[in-house]
C-alpha cells in the first residue's frame, strides 16, 4: 500500500477513529449478517477503530482483524478492549500469509487504497485464503469528487478509482463468482462519494 496513504492514517488515528465509530454503516453490518453463516471463520482486512469486528463477534462470528496502520491497531485495542488478542498489524499485499483458511473474508473502505497490481495480487491471496465456496465482501468509493487525475485526494491518500464494469471483471479474472452488487451512499454523509459493496464467491 502506497506509503503517504499509510502516513496519513498513523498520523491521524485518534480522530479517524472517532469518525469511524460514528458512521452510519448499517446498511453495510446487516449484509455482512445477510452474507456470512453464523460461527463463521471470519478475516476483517483494514479494521480501522475495530467497529465491524466488534459487531461481527457481538453477532456470534468468530473474526480476527487487520490493518495496515500500527496506530490505528492500538486505538482500536484502546476503544474495544476486548479485540486485543484478535488485532494484528499487516501491510497489503504481503501481509496476507496466514497458516489457516477462512470461511469469509471482508474489507470496508480500504482495498481501493490499493495500485491495480497490488489489488490484483491481493485478490490473488484473498482467493486462496478461503475455503472452497468461502465469500468475500468488500467495500469500494466508485465515485469521488475530491481527488486528482492522479488519484490523490488533499491529505495525500491514493485512491484506485475503477467503473463498476471493471471491479467486477477483476474478480471475476481471479476467479470468483459474483454474487451481489449494492451501490450506497456514503455513511459520514460526504456528499461526492459513491460506494460499491460487492459480494463475491470462491
Amino acid at each position: 500500500m502506497d506509503k503517504n496513504t499509510i502516513n496519513y492514517y498513523e498520523e491521524n488515528a485518534g480522530i479517524l477513529a472517532e469518525h469511524y465509530e460514528l458512521a452510519n454503516v448499517i446498511n453495510v453490518q446487516n449484509l455482512l449478517l445477510k452474507t456470512f453463516d453464523i460461527n463463521s471463520k471470519l478475516l476483517e482486512i483494514g479494521c480501522g477503530s475495530g467497529r465491524d469486528a466488534l459487531f461481527m463477534i457481538e453477532n456470534n462470528y468468530n473474526v480476527i482483524a487487520i490493518d495496515g496502520s500500527k496506530n490505528m491497531i492500538e486505538e482500536a485495542k484502546k476503544i474495544h478492549p476486548e479485540l486485543r488478542e484478535r488485532l494484528f498489524h499487516r501491510i497489503l499485499p504481503n501481509g496476507l500469509e496466514f497458516d489457516n483458511k477462512f470461511d469469509g473474508i471482508y474489507s470496508i473502505s480500504t482495498l481501493m487504497h490499493l495500485s491495480k497490481d497490488n489489488l490484483k495480487k491481493t485478490l490473488s491471496k484473498i482467493y486462496t485464503l478461503l475455503n472452497q465456496n468461502g465469500k468475500l465482501l468488500m467495500s469500494i468509493s466508485l465515485f469521488r469528487d475530491d481527488i486528482d487525475k492522479e488519484g490523490i485526494d488533499n491529505k495525500g491518500r491514493f485512491f484506485l478509482l475503477l467503473s463498476f464494469e471493471e471491479w467486477i471483471k477483476i474478480c471475476e479474472e481471479v476467479g470468483f463468482r459474483i454474487v451481489e452488487t449494492k451501490i450506497n451512499k456514503d455513511g459520514l454523509n460526504r456528499i461526492g462519494i459513491e460506494w460499491l459493496t460487492l459480494v463475491v464467491e470462491k
